[in-house]
């Protein structure tokens, strides 16, 4: 079904489900009404049958019923603001008295009809305006009760879209920000490995460098491939990861040897996007690439209850040295923990710290969920 189809259709539904409820609530108006009439007369010696009590007031309460959308478009119309509250409520206290009045009119008629009159009864506008006189003040506060509601209803209704409107805008500016965060990371993450082919193209090796030339541009046709995506499956960034890594084993030559261990059940997790590279690009950086014996680099997934652990391990030299592997690490972390916080609040962890067994351990910990679109690699 069309779009320009469902849009009547939902109003519709809407309007009839306001209609059901006015019809609701003043049908047990009127048997409320009917049933407080038959008490009186029951208790003045002169009992009616329950039938003529319903035929006499449900008409009345029914006729409220068809007044009150009057009522509700003269709620719109004259709205109680600061400017104007004075003409509205005139105009309100004049409708309640016409309205008033009418009803009184129309009960007046149909009352001669349901119960026969008494020799030397008054004419009918004279009982109809005896009626009005008798209705006023409770049926004054029936206008005003819906009018009250009707305002009430408006008024939550309005507050609802301004939520609505605002926790839009808010969606928007989060995702513009983590737009911005990871547009940030791509140019940091591309100076990077140009520079890779730098030093290459400076040592002679001109093969190395035609190799990750080529691999620089298949890892820029993944991140072009996930750009539009906050988070992806675990194992499509783990590809990403893989050919990052091609591209700095061929820099690196017998000095870097990597270990992947991941979990098989958690490659379809949900993970942000290029969330691993900056903390393997710090642990080469930072704990491998100064030093001139070969290093080792672990990532790790897994599952711990609601949570999925990642961890990038190298055995480089820790904090030992004080803050002055962390406070080189540059946009990386800083732009993984602000792109985390966007994503899950404080629903999440990110820890730089000495490992036991020696090396420096950088930890993710994130609420586990699938991703949205199935991810199709390498199992």
């Amino acid at each position: 079904m069309s779009e320009a189809l469902l849009i009547p259709l939902r109003v519709d539904r809407r309007h009839a489900r306001r209609w059901a409820l006015i019809l609701g609530v003043w049908t047990v108006f009127g048997l409320l009404l009917a049933v407080q009439q038959g008490i009186g007369y029951v208790l003045r010696g002169n009992p009616l049958p329950w039938g003529r009590l319903l035929l006499l007031w449900m008409p009345v309460a029914y006729a409220w019923a068809l007044v009150t959308p009057v009522i509700l478009w003269l709620g719109r119309r004259f709205p109680f603001d600061r400017t104007a509250w004075v003409r509205s409520a005139i105009a309100h206290v004049l409708a309640c008295c016409v309205l008033i009045f009418l009803l009184g009119l129309g009960y007046t008629y149909h009352a001669a009809r349901v119960m026969p009159l008494a020799p030397g009864t008054q004419p009918g506008l004279s009982r109809a305006l005896q009626v009005f006189v008798a209705w006023l003040f409770a049926d004054g506060l029936l206008y005003w009760a819906v009018l009250s509601v009707a305002f009430v209803a408006e008024h939550q209704r309005r507050l609802r879209d301004r939520e609505l409107a605002a926790s839009r805008l808010e969606a928007l500016l989060a995702r513009a920000d983590l737009q911005a965060l990871t547009m940030q990371l791509q140019p940091h993450f591309l100076f990077n490995a140009l520079h890779t082919v730098g030093s290459l193209v400076r040592t002679g090796d001109r093969d190395a460098a035609i190799r990750v030339v080529a691999g620089l541009g298949d890892l820029l046709r993944r991140m072009l491939d996930g750009g539009s995506r906050q988070e992806v499956p675990l194992g499509e960034e783990l590809e990403f990861v893989r050919a990052y890594l091609g591209i700095e084993q061929i820099r690196f030559r017998d000095r870097l040897t990597v270990t992947i261990d991941v979990e098989r059940d958690v490659l379809d997790a949900a993970v942000p996007h290029l969330i691993l590279q900056p903390l393997v690009e710090n642990a080469i950086r930072h704990g491998i690439a100064p030093h001139v014996a070969a290093g080792r680099l672990d990532i790790r997934a897994q599952r711990a209850g609601e949570r999925l652990e990642l961890a990038v391990w190298d055995d480089g030299p820790g904090l030992g040295t004080g803050a002055t592997r962390l406070g080189g690490a540059g946009i990386g972390l800083a732009n993984a923990r602000a792109r985390l916080e966007r994503l899950y609040g404080d629903d999440y962890e990110l820890s730089v710290h000495d490992a036991a067994a020696g090396g420096l351990e950088a930890r993710v910990r994130l609420p586990f969920r699938r991703a949205a679109a199935e991810w199709v690699g390498e199992r």
